[in-house]
């Protein structure tokens, strides 16, 4: 009797800024489709933008500038991360700044949620 074992996943960090004059508030409830059975199967662990320092977070009301997407990954490797971020609707209609996205290893040191 042979005995399968899952593959050891690893997690990878997405860092991306938001491309000037990018299209995002047209194509995120697109994006929000496309991610959430990502984010159902724990491929995609964490997800959101970062928000200038002047952003409040204290309301939902309050004035909130995004400026890029943060998303932690869980997958065999980095190559997997890849096409999933490149299949992405932000990366294909110009929402992230191809030039500086960072997609890179992420070691957690402390309980991951």
């Amino acid at each position: 009797m042979s005995s399968t074992t899952a593959p050891k996943l690893h997690k990878f960090i997405l860092f991306v800024p938001y491309a000037k004059d990018s299209p995002r508030s047209s194509v995120l409830p697109r994006h929000r489709a496309e991610i959430a059975p990502l984010v159902e199967s724990g491929v995609v662990k964490i997800a959101g933008p970062f928000l200038t320092p002047e952003s409040r977070v204290e309301s939902e009301d309050a004035p909130q500038t995004p400026f890029g997407s943060c998303i932690i990954y869980e997958a065999e490797n980095i190559d997997v991360v890849r096409k999933i971020v490149e299949s992405d609707v932000y990366y294909t209609s110009g929402v992230w700044d191809r030039e500086r996205l960072m997609l890179v290893p992420f070691l957690p040191v402390t309980p991951f949620p």
